[in-house]
């Protein structure tokens, strides 16, 4: 499906740079259907209306990966997962968008023959993270540097490091390691029944307790507020 001519109007008037992908606004992941939107590399456009939002101006960006399975053949225990990037925008008016992007379904247990488009789209999802994420991260800068916090949804961090509620020290700065995203992807031994239900990623913080123990932190991705932000935040201070 090309992008309409209102669409590319709108994304070159506001300087959006080049086309990325084509995503879909849905009510919930396992729906079908939905109203498409245009990303590119400075924001999107909404095709209704042809209304252009920026990435600089999302403030808060909620992310993550649902994990789908589909069983074809009960009887011989074939299925197939789907991966679905989940992404809920809010901007600095209030307003909030949604969108996602659904990766080629692979069967359980088959080859590794990922598909160009799954790879196109993990570089798309990257991009917008991280477009995002630099946008945030100076603000976020100044006011460790001030000596205030900032919140992260259930996370919470400071110059020390990062902090679960209740203000319990979870991770100093300098022991943490690359927060990361954890996805449960189906193996073929376990029964396809268990991944009836949709699996949510988990962000991770791993690095050392008071006793200099490994230590390891999880969160339901989605409730981390701006996760992609407080990876860039670590690995700008971990830079000084």
């Amino acid at each position: 499906m090309g992008i309409p001519p209102g669409v590319s109007a709108a994304a070159a008037a506001e300087g959006l740079g080049e086309p990325l992908i084509e995503a879909v606004v849905r009510r919930a992941p396992r729906l079908l259907g939905g109203r498409p939107v245009h990303l590119y590399e400075e924001g999107f456009v909404l095709v209704r209306g042809a209304r252009v939002r920026r990435w600089a101006d999302v403030t808060h960006w909620r992310s993550t990966v649902d994990v789908h399975i589909k069983v074809a053949d009960e009887r011989h225990d074939i299925a197939w997962y789907t991966l679905g990037h989940r992404h809920r925008l809010r901007f600095g008016d209030g307003t909030e968008q949604g969108f996602l992007l659904d990766e080629w379904q692979i069967e359980v247990g088959a080859a590794d023959q990922e598909r160009p488009e799954s790879r196109r789209i993990r570089f798309v999802v990257d991009h917008v993270r991280q477009r995002v994420a630099d946008a945030q991260v100076p603000a976020l800068l100044d006011r460790i540097e001030a000596g205030r916090q900032v919140t992260f949804g259930p996370l919470t961090a400071d110059a020390h490091g990062v902090f679960v509620p209740g203000g319990r020290p979870v991770h100093r700065w300098a022991d943490l390691r690359e927060p990361c995203l954890d996805i449960d992807v189906p193996d073929w031994p376990v029964p396809s029944s268990w991944w009836l239900r949709p699996r949510d990623a988990r962000f991770s913080l791993r690095g050392k307790d008071g006793h200099g123990d490994p230590h390891r932190t999880e969160v339901p991705a989605w409730e981390v507020v701006n996760w992609c932000a407080l990876v860039t935040l670590w690995k700008r201070l971990r830079a000084r």
